[in-house]
């Protein structure tokens, strides 16, 4: 028994739902297993104390074993997460109304002095015989479907599928791979072209990140950024990236291809690191790469947890000749008062935006005014995405600086960059 709550305790559960999934494959009956985890209860531990959340903790496990069209075992396995298990009779429409039950046991108000307190819950649930055919198999699952509830952020109920699990282990093998590819030499970068819209000619590149991996091929830099960026690696592959760009950009100079500037992306994460601005002079100063010759591109989610150390090391770059970027403008939590606050050069503007301004759009009239906006702010404006010819025109009659899509030419390896089309500074084919 459990000593808070006074439900069944975690092994003695575990016994149980052993037994219940033999009695379920006997009867040919469903079993379920949620797992249900009460959202941000530290807040309510912070804010009315420990003794009024254990008060809480039993009201809800109370609740829960009353949920449901069929009486359901319930024990708490962690701080604030239960699991839920009960017999159900074959029909989907069960199985809905079992855990629809259990998620509105959990939110039912809560008196407090007069006063009603309400709680949501994330809740991930497994199924006998289709998710699983033995106990620690459908609490697995469950987890997994807890995991992802979470992840979308919570106040959901998500039901297993093998996707959830593939997605998880396929996790598991990126982080554990991570830190080795650096070092075996899997990460290259890939290069895109952008352009200066008044004369055609080339300004430079996009330094892009690729990783293909022995086993796992290519995976993307959406996928393995963020896990990177969870575990902190993102700091060493983000000086690595760095470094390659400016040792090809010095080469490039040294066969008289330049002058070039190479934007590189930033994580907010390397910001964070006091050191990060030291950091970037010196790899610079390592390749004798003109401070101005490099672009910094920083995101939006940057703004919104911007301390005085991250905008001290933004600035210091800016003031050495350091170009900064701020990119996939539109995407975040848009602010034109950031335009304003950040120490940045100029604006890139997502390609969510270019898609449809050679249409009858709202984003047709949102492009139009913002590159002059933005211009009137003293930056400069990089359009991303660019694919259609109409879509430069008008980008071109609007006064935009910089372009760069496929119109223009895809993200080419080092070896495929057409570097008789640099050395003659000349412009695309497409224009």
């Amino acid at each position: 028994m459990e000593a808070l709550t006074g439900l069944s305790g975690r092994k003695e559960v575990f016994a149980q739902l052993e037994t219940a999934v033999h009695l379920a494959r006997a009867a040919d009956n469903r079993l379920i297993v949620a797992l249900v985890d009460l959202d941000r209860f530290y807040r309510l531990n912070a804010t009315r104390g420990h003794e009024f959340g254990d008060e809480v903790l039993n009201i809800v496990g109370s609740r829960l074993e009353q949920a449901g069209p069929s009486p359901a075992t319930v024990c708490r396995i962690g701080g604030n997460t239960y699991m839920v298990s009960m017999q159900l009779k074959h029909g989907t429409d069960s199985c809905l109304h079992a855990v629809e039950a259990i998620k509105h046991a959990v939110e039912l108000p809560i008196d407090e002095d007069g006063t009603e307190l309400y709680l949501t819950s994330s809740i991930g649930a497994a199924l006998f015989p289709e998710d699983g055919q033995s106990c620690e198999q459908l609490v697995c699952r469950a987890e997994s479907a807890l995991h992802q509830s979470k992840s979308e952020g919570g106040n959901r109920t998500l039901f297993y599928n093998l996707d959830n699990t593939y997605r998880l282990h396929r996790r598991i093998d990126i982080e554990a791979s991570l830190r080795p590819a650096l070092y075996m030499r899997q990460f290259y970068l890939a290069y895109q072209p952008i352009f200066r819209v008044s004369d055609g000619k080339m300004r430079g590149f996009e330094a892009l990140i690729r990783w293909k991996h022995p086993e796992l091929g290519v995976i993307s830099p959406a996928e393995f950024i963020p896990i990177a960026e969870h575990n902190g690696l993102i700091v060493p592959i983000g000086e690595w990236v760095l470094r390659e760009a400016c040792k090809r950009l010095a080469g490039m100079n040294n066969y008289g291809l330049g002058p070039l500037i190479i934007s590189v992306n930033i994580s907010p994460v390397q910001l964070q690191d006091p050191t990060f601005a030291q950091t970037v002079l010196h790899i610079l100063d390592e390749h004798d790469i003109d401070y101005s010759s490099i672009e910094l591109e920083i995101t939006e989610n940057v703004t919104l947890k911007h301390s005085e150390k991250v905008l001290s090391s933004l600035s210091k770059l800016r003031c050495a000749g350091v170009r900064i970027a701020l990119d996939d403008f539109g995407t975040g939590y848009s602010s034109l008062v950031n335009l304003k606050q950040l120490p940045i050069h100029c604006l890139k503007i997502d390609k969510s935006f270019i898609r449809e301004i050679d249409l009858p759009s709202a984003e047709r009239l949102i492009v139009e005014s913002l590159v002059d906006l933005v211009h009137k702010l003293g930056l400069e404006v990089i359009a991303e995405g660019v694919e259609y010819k109409e879509q430069y025109e008008l980008l071109k009659s609007w006064g935009c600086d910089y372009v760069q899509g496929f119109l223009f030419g895809k993200p080419m390896n080092p070896g495929q960059l057409d570097l008789s089309m640099i050395k003659t500074n000349g412009t695309p084919a497409s224009l």
